[in-house]
C-alpha cells in the first residue's frame, strides 16, 4: 500500500503470484473494478492467453445492458468471453447474497475448464479486505477472520488485493474508462454496503492512513496463522492413525494448550484456511475442557469426536449399515471400504488384523455375507469351545464407540465366522487338514 495503482505495480503483484504463459480468466462484472481488471490484464497478451467471463444473475432490470456492456468491452479488447446465465435455484435457509456466491463460483469453474484456464482474476481490492475484516469481527471471529481476504486461495488470484478503491478510480479516470453503475451497491439494508457507506467511508474520511492501517494489521494477523499453523502441522506429525480414525493422545493433549487442540483438530478436519465462526470455537473449546468418557460433540455433517478413555478420537462418518451378499471371488466395495476374497494355495499370514485365511472347505457352497453386526450376534471365537456375544467381544477389546458403529462381520449361512479385523471363528479356522484355502482382505478408507 502507499502507492498508486500502475500497471507496473500491477505486473509485480500478478508476477509474484503466477508464472508467465499460463492462461487467464477475468470475471468482468461491468463495474469500475473489473473493468480496471480487464483493462490492466488486456495489456498483456504477449505473455499471457487471455479470457473473460461474465455472469447475468437476472436479478435486475439492468442486467441485459451490463452484458451487453462486457460484450463490447471483450470486443474492443479482442478478448474471448463467456457468459453464464444464472439460474434463480435458491436453496433452503440460502440468502441472496450466499445465492450468488455459489454461482459466482460454479460458473468460474465452468469458464475456466471451458478456455482450459490456470488461473481466475477477481477484481477484489482493499477496501474489501478491510469490509470482509471489519465483518468478520462482527460476527465475533478470532484471529484468522482478521487476515481478511488471501490473495490466492487456489485457482483464484486477486492481484488488485493490495490496491484501495481510491486507486482504481484513479486510475480509471487516467484511462477514461467506461463502466456500469449497480444501484444495488447503495442498498444499506445489505450487510457488506452497510459497512461500505456506514462504517467505512466516514472513517476513511477522517484518515487517509485507515485502509493502510487495516492492511498492515491483516498481514501481521496473516503472519500470527501461519507460524501458529506451522506449530500445529509439526504437532499433527504425533497423531495415531488407528483403523483410519484419528487419534489424539492424552500424552501429546498434555502438551497443548486448548487453543492449540482446537487448531490441530481443525487441521485434521482439513479446515486450516477456513475461519470458524464464534460458536464454532466456544462449542469445541467448552467440550474439550472436562468431556466425560464416551461423549461425542458433532463438529460437521461428516465429523465427530470422541473422548475416549486416554484419547480423544476424531472420525470421518461415511461408512453406512452393510448387507452385501459375496457369493463369487473377487473384489467388492462400499462407502468407506472394499472387500475381497481369493482362493490361494498355501497361506500367507501377516500381523495385519484386516487379512484372514479360513478353510475354504467350511464355506464351500454356502451363501456369503458382509454385513454390520447386530445385537445378540453371537459366534465361535478361535479358540473357545462356547459361543460368545460379539457385544462382549467388542467390550473386551476396548473397541471405541465409533468403531462399534461400523464394526462388519462375515456370515456363511447366517453363521458368523469372522468379526473382521478382530477375531475369526474356531469354525473355519486353518487347520492341519485343511486342503483349500480362502483369503480375506478388508481395507477401510474412513478418516
Amino acid at each position: 500500500m502507499g502507492s498508486s495503482l500502475t500497471f507496473t505495480r500491477f505486473i509485480g503483484e500478478l508476477n509474484s503470484l503466477i508464472s508467465k504463459k499460463s492462461r487467464l480468466l477475468v470475471a468482468v462484472s461491468g463495474g469500475i473494478d473489473s473493468v480496471t481488471l480487464l483493462h490492466l490484464t488486456s495489456r498483456l497478451k504477449l505473455e499471457y492467453d487471455i479470457y473473460a467471463v461474465h455472469i447475468n444473475h437476472g436479478l435486475r432490470d439492468a442486467s441485459d445492458s451490463e452484458e451487453n456492456f462486457v460484450h463490447n468491452l471483450c470486443h474492443n479488447f479482442d478478448i474471448a468471453l463467456t457468459v453464464h446465465q444464472a439460474k434463480k435455484d435458491i436453496a433452503p435457509n440460502e440468502s441472496m447474497e450466499m445465492w450468488a456466491r455459489r454461482i459466482r463460483q460454479k460458473s468460474f469453474e465452468l469458464a475456466r475448464n471451458e478456455f482450459q484456464c490456470d488461473f481466475i482474476l477477481t477484481a477484489h481490492h482493499a477496501n474489501d479486505n478491510v469490509e470482509t475484516i471489519l465483518m468478520h469481527l462482527d460476527d465475533g471471529c478470532g484471529i484468522e477472520g482478521v487476515r481478511g481476504i488471501p490473495q490466492q486461495n487456489g485457482s483464484i488470484i486477486r492481484p488488485l488485493l493490495k490496491f484501495s478503491r481510491r486507486d482504481i478510480e484513479k486510475y480509471a479516470r487516467h484511462h477514461r474508462l467506461n463502466y456500469m453503475e449497480d444501484e444495488s451497491n447503495s442498498d444499506t439494508s445489505i450487510k457488506r454496503n452497510f459497512v461500505r457507506h456506514k462504517v467505512m467511508k466516514p472513517w476513511e474520511n477522517q484518515t487517509n492512513e485507515f485502509i493502510d492501517r487495516f492492511i498492515s494489521l491483516s498481514q501481521k494477523a496473516t503472519d500470527v496463522v501461519d507460524r501458529m499453523n506451522k506449530i500445529i502441522i509439526e504437532i499433527s506429525a504425533n497423531i495415531e492413525d488407528r483403523n483410519h480414525q484419528k487419534i489424539i493422545n492424552d500424552d501429546l493433549v498434555k502438551k497443548i494448550t486448548t487453543n492449540q487442540m482446537v487448531r490441530l483438530i481443525k487441521h485434521i478436519l482439513g479446515e486450516t484456511e477456513i475461519s470458524w465462526r464464534r460458536h464454532q470455537w466456544e462449542a469445541l473449546n467448552q467440550w474439550l475442557k472436562s468431556p466425560k468418557i464416551g461423549s461425542i460433540l458433532k463438529l460437521s455433517k461428516q465429523w465427530t469426536i470422541l473422548r475416549d478413555r486416554d484419547c480423544f478420537i476424531i472420525n470421518h462418518e461415511i461408512q453406512k449399515k452393510i448387507n452385501m451378499d459375496i457369493n463369487k471371488q473377487g473384489q467388492f466395495g462400499s462407502d468407506g471400504f472394499s472387500f475381497s476374497l481369493s482362493k490361494i494355495d498355501s497361506p500367507s499370514m501377516d500381523s495385519n488384523p484386516f487379512h484372514e485365511v479360513i478353510d475354504a472347505e467350511y464355506v464351500n457352497g454356502k451363501k456369503l455375507v458382509l454385513r454390520s453386526w447386530r445385537k445378540g450376534d453371537r459366534f465361535t471365537p478361535m479358540g473357545m469351545n462356547g459361543r460368545k456375544k460379539v457385544s462382549d467381544l467388542l467390550v473386551d477389546k476396548k473397541v471405541n464407540r465409533f468403531s462399534k458403529e461400523n464394526q462388519l462381520v462375515l456370515t456363511a449361512d447366517d453363521e458368523i465366522i469372522w468379526v473382521c479385523g478382530l477375531r475369526l471363528s474356531d469354525n473355519a479356522k486353518v487347520t492341519q487338514s485343511t486342503t483349500e484355502f480362502l483369503e480375506l482382505n478388508i481395507e477401510s478408507f474412513v478418516g
